[in-house]
């Protein structure tokens, strides 16, 4: 029954003038092949692809297996994939198709499924695989040509080849599209990577359908880029072609099409032979990772635009990205006449808008004497989103990618300030030409757990944006695939309903998003799908809030465990729902966590080192001294009384902390002016002894576990304790290093806290921090407090006062947190 709604709603779906209605012709018969597919003696690459993936999907369905021939068999059915001479027989023709467009068309006994499938030829020097002495040979012929050291943007193209596959993503896919329509007709579907993301019905009979149909999208650039491999690989590859994305070559030419100035300085020769091409800063031109460029010299002006032009000229490229380098925000310099370009005063998106386009323009006007048949395009990006107030017009060659973040429209205000900002765009844009870049980054280990479903959000956008943008990139957060098991959860187990609904919007952006979301839970939950619509939509509404609001949470917990008890987890539904529910663990923590009243608002951002100026704390002796050569200027927080009846102390004391990696460093500072009565009662780890005398106490509620307890006293003694234990029984170790400094009016201590991450509890809980690092989304809560005793009493102060003599009061725990 559910087998046959599908088909129903498929049919629903795809209605005229879309329809494909059944005719007398058979392609299987009861679960015998009557069809054959034809190919041209020399297909393109996509096509064999396209033939394969029909011949799969057909026997996945039916059983019956359909064979690839040349030559047609009188008496048989034949399904044409791609352009042969049978085709050109036909007067089918597919050379006006661009960006994957596609032709369907029928006759008697016969079905065409074509595109252009124009193969793409990669130009000379180009990289063939991943290795240094390629990249120098790559790099030492392009240097031939150019008579420079630039870097060659082909040197890892072989990135864009899938052997496995035999195609580049470059490749036009249109009969592969139009293979992948027909599916869908019969109710196939790829909601998301690998075969649990397919829906493939069992039919025993399919019929030739009449069609007579040319289908272009409405948006020829669609290009997915995923975050840790910027391409598809495997799976996701093919899920890309069946999603029916185009990689726009013809578009936005082959290279990255973001921070396109890199590929000019960050050679080492460059870097040695021009360093005034690189920003002054601390004294120091800025010439490590990539390089930081100094706009203002001409030198650099002039290399970038001799890169371009050589990269039109070589490698005959529609369009080239002339963009900074990534991180080109938030920058100071010593030289005051850089200084000078930035205008702080228009907020953080205004702050280097006519400094970094009044450079961008000039390159394009420069580059467009010479090539004004050619584009350059540049990302209206961090500090300089907003467009320029100096420049009333751009080059007349120069395309803008307009990067957003669309999950953030449901915030009205956000919406209506980007789309400002577009038509102010617009208005100063003469080539009129226009890209989008979103970002799906939900799936990042500081941010996972929230369901995020935005599918009004997607479909208001991208309606807006037909007529005006060219296409779109959307960036995607996705784990290396060799890598995924170690994460404990599927980084798709949610995006991909946004992905998909995307995706199929880019070919039609009127569809009905509800009609489609109708179809995904009935095609992908089964028994679950009434249950997973209301989940679906609970979330729609409320994840926004799901980092602060626990009711949310919860309410959404309970919507997914009534999903998960509708369907056999066994099966494909209920495999589908579990990696839902193990993507949003941490929200079950999260929960526990915001439902305890807190009384206090102290908190306490935790920075990188290599964003605080100080030195890396990795590769400091760890000797216990907190100096500023090592620590910078990082907050320094202070400790006070822990209740306000309390006396002051007679010491102060403070404290810093910093992240490198997967580690905290914690520095503390107490002031001791007699260091000869500092009160050590053990010198033994995990003796409870330790605090009775001088000690520090750092307690720890991770996103996962509450709570973690190491004293240390001024002897370098360590006391832990896991307290969701009540301290008993478990022996846990937290793992930290721990030194300790004696000065003349002081003891420090430096510690090195290792964080184990998620699941850690259940690997082994006798070790390390249970939980991933503190985020902005997933904070942990902490205090840290010093007890100094004289005379038989105790001076206890701490960061944040508890109010009572016991500095274990979890509801008046700071928050942890960091980016």
């Amino acid at each position: 029954m559910l087998k046959q709604l599908c088909s129903i709603l498929v049919v629903a779906l795809i209605a005229s003038p879309h329809s494909l209605s059944a005719a007398d012709s058979i392609i299987v018969e009861q679960g015998r092949p009557h069809a054959e597919i034809v190919i041209s003696d020399k297909p393109a690459r996509m096509t064999k692809l396209a033939a394969k993936e029909l011949q799969q999907y057909v026997a996945k369905m039916s059983g019956a297996t359909l064979p690839v021939v040349t030559e047609r068999t009188p008496g048989k059915s034949t399904i044409f994939v791609g352009m042969s001479r049978h085709t050109e027989a036909l007067g089918l023709a597919t050379q006006t198709l661009q960006h994957g467009a596609f032709r369907m068309a029928s006759g008697e006994g016969w079905l065409a499924l074509l595109g252009a499938d124009k193969d793409y030829v990669p130009i000379e020097p180009w990289g063939r695989k991943r290795d240094k002495n390629e990249t120098a040979r790559v790099n030492a012929e392009w240097d031939k040509i150019t008579g420079d050291t630039f870097w060659n943007t082909a040197g890892e193209l072989y990135q864009r080849y899938h052997p496995e596959l035999d195609i580049w993503e470059m490749d036009d896919a249109g009969t592969f599209n139009a293979v992948n329509e027909f599916l869908r007709s019969l109710g196939c579907r790829w909601f998301a990577p690998g075969e649990i993301g397919e829906v493939v019905p069992q039919v025993a009979t399919i019929t030739l359908p009449q069609v007579n149909r040319t289908v272009a999208p409405d948006f020829g650039f669609r290009r997915f880029s995923y975050y840790t491999q910027h391409t598809g690989i495997g799976d996701r590859a093919l899920w890309d072609l069946r999603l029916g994305l185009n990689f726009g070559a013809e578009i936005a030419g082959f290279p990255q099409i973001c921070h396109g100035l890199k590929f000019v300085i960050m050679r080492d020769e460059m870097k040695k032979a021009h360093p005034e091409m690189y920003l002054l800063q601390e004294g120091k031109r800025s010439t490590r990772s990539e390089g930081i460029p100094n706009l203002l010299s001409p030198l650099l002006f002039e290399k970038q635009v001799k890169h371009v032009r050589a990269m039109f000229d070589h490698f005959h490229e529609p369009m080239h990205n002339i963009d900074l380098v990534d991180g080109y925000s938030g920058l100071t310099s010593d030289d005051p006449a850089w200084m000078a370009q930035l205008t702080p005063e228009r907020g953080w998106r205004g702050t280097m808008s006519d400094h970094v386009w009044g450079y961008l323009n000039r390159v394009a006007l420069e580059v467009n004497r010479s090539h004004p048949d050619r584009l350059v395009s540049a990302l209206a990006y961090g500090a300089y989103t907003q467009p320029p107030l100096k420049i009333e017009k751009l080059s007349p060659n120069l395309a803008l990618i307009d990067v957003r973040h669309r999950q953030e429209f449901w915030d009205e205000a956000k919406w209506k300030e980007r789309r400002e900002w577009r038509a102010e765009w617009l208005k100063k844009l003469p080539s009129g030409k226009y890209i989008s870049w979103d970002f799906c980054t939900n799936a990042r280990p500081e941010q996972v757990g929230r369901p995020v479903v935005y599918t009004q959000q997607i479909s208001r956008d991208l309606r807006e944006l037909k007529g005006v943008s060219l296409g779109e990139l959307v960036e995607i957060y996705a784990h290396p695939t060799d890598k995924e098991s170690s994460f404990g959860y599927n980084d798709l187990a949610i995006e991909h309903l946004n992905l998909y609904l995307t995706a199929r919007l880019y070919w039609d952006v009127n569809q009905d998003v509800n009609a489609l979301l109708a179809d995904y839970v009935t095609s992908y939950y089964g028994p679950a799908a009434e249950a997973m619509r209301a989940f679906i939509t609970h979330a729609e509404s409320n994840w926004m809030h799901m980092n602060t609001d626990a009711a949310k949470i919860g309410e959404s917990l309970d919507l997914l465990a009534k999903a998960k008890a509708a369907a056999d987890p066994a099966s494909l539904p209920g495999r589908r729902i579990q990696q839902i529910a193990e993507l949003m663990k941490p929200l079950e923590a999260l929960r526990m966590q915001l439902s305890r009243k807190r009384e206090t608002d102290l908190s306490y951002r935790v920075l990188e080192t290599s964003n605080t100026g100080a030195k890396p704390l990795g590769s400091k002796p760890l000797d216990g001294n907190v100096d500023k050569a090592w620590w910078g200027e990082v907050r320094i927080a202070p400790l006070i009384k822990l209740r306000s009846e309390d006396p002051q102390p007679k010491c102060n004391s403070s404290f810093q902390i910093q992240r490198d990696g997967g580690t905290l460093h914690i520095g503390i500072v107490c002031l001791e002016p007699d260091m000869k009565g500092l009160q050590t009662s053990t010198t033994q780890n995990d003796d409870p002894k330790l605090l009775e005398g001088d000690h520090i106490t750092l307690l720890i509620e991770t996103s996962t576990r509450s709570y973690y307890e190491i004293s240390i006293n001024p002897a370098g003694a360590v006391y832990d304790l896991d307290r969701a234990t009540g301290g008993r029984g478990l022996g846990w170790s937290s793992g930290a290093q721990v030194a300790v400094h004696r000065g003349t009016d002081r003891w420090s201590i430096e510690m090195r806290l290792p964080i184990v991450g998620d699941e850690a509890f259940v690997l082994d809980p006798t070790k390390g921090i249970d939980g991933s690092r503190p985020t902005e989304l997933f904070p942990w809560h902490f205090n840290l407090g010093r007890s100094r005793v004289r005379d038989g009493k105790a001076e206890r102060t701490a960061f944040s006062p508890t109010g009572k003599a016991d500095l274990r009061v979890p509801e008046k725990f700071a928050k942890l947190w960091g980016r």
